[in-house]
């Protein structure tokens, strides 16, 4: 793979009850590009040597046959340039998911490949409607931090407690609401829902951009909130499932394509500067 990297494990830090942060390096991570979403590459179990995967003859990836690694999509904490590190954090699940397993037994010295990072990032505006669930907090973490200090709206986090709410400072105009589902499971509410629709929108003529993650449900309910009611272009809004309630990864992915639709790619495309269809 072109843009694969193998690292190592710089240091874990525990940053809340269910939350891990890994910290990797490395000599390939220079050069790290820009994007919220990366490809994490997690070896096998008591691998010390693992293998990777390489370009084919055609430039596609041709995977080892053994000892090869399972990828899981995250997002990026974190990634200074200088210091040679970047941050990827973890919801632990113990030892019931591939990403949660490694993260729970990692130690510095580890082995681990990243590829990316890609994906659309979240656009200049006036006023922010951010949504997410426990599994979106690191995203929605850097979303915040790199907001205007004039920027205004809210930002909704559903997490299972109080124990795993973060400290995060938005702009003074920005509201931060911790929603919290107890002992439901994790995906079964619609905490998320309720709480942007009950919001007031501003008048026409401010830039307004919509963004929510997470579970499939909520991620498909505010995508049509933000396009059907709130009428919102393609290019004002993200809205990206991370996750399946009953499906792992590999085939919430193979299945459901993250519930990206159409209008997630040609907005895409022309964010770039591709030529679309209409």
């Amino acid at each position: 793979m072109s843009d694969l990297r193998v690292l190592r494990v710089l240091r874990v830090t525990q940053v809340t009850p269910l939350m891990r942060r890994i910290t990797l390096g490395g000599p390939e991570l220079a050069g790290f590009g820009t994007g919220p979403n990366l490809k994490v590459l997690i070896p096998p179990a008591g691998e010390p040597d693992p293998q990777w995967p390489v370009d084919g003859p055609d430039g596609r990836p041709v995977w080892p046959a053994e000892r090869g690694p399972t990828v899981r999509t995250y997002t990026v904490r974190r990634y200074d340039e200088r210091a040679g590190e970047l941050d990827v954090d973890f919801v632990m699940h113990g030892d019931h998911g591939v990403a949660s397993a490694w993260a729970g037994r990692a130690v510095p010295g580890d082995p681990v490949a990243v590829a990316g990072p890609g994906g659309r990032d979240f656009g200049e505006a006036d006023w922010y409607m951010i949504a997410g669930d426990h599994t979106s907090l690191p995203v929605i973490s850097t979303i915040v931090e790199r907001m205007a200090p004039d920027a205004r709206g809210h930002v909704f986090i559903e997490v299972p407690s109080a124990e795993e709410e973060q400290p995060l400072s938005p702009p003074e105009g920005v509201r931060l609401t911790w929603l919290h589902h107890g002992d439901a499971p994790a995906g079964s509410t619609t905490l998320l829902r309720d709480a942007v629709t009950a919001v007031p929108w501003p008048e026409d003529g401010e830039r307004v951009f919509g963004w929510v993650s997470g579970e499939s449900s909520a991620v498909r309910e505010l995508r049509a909130y933000f396009r059907d009611e709130r009428k919102l272009h393609r290019r004002q809004y993200v809205a990206i499932g991370y996750w399946r309630r009953g499906l792992d990864e590999h085939d919430y992915h193979e299945q459901f394509d993250n519930d990206r639709d159409a209008d997630y790619f040609r907005a895409g495309r022309e964010e770039r500067g591709e030529p679309t269809q209409p």
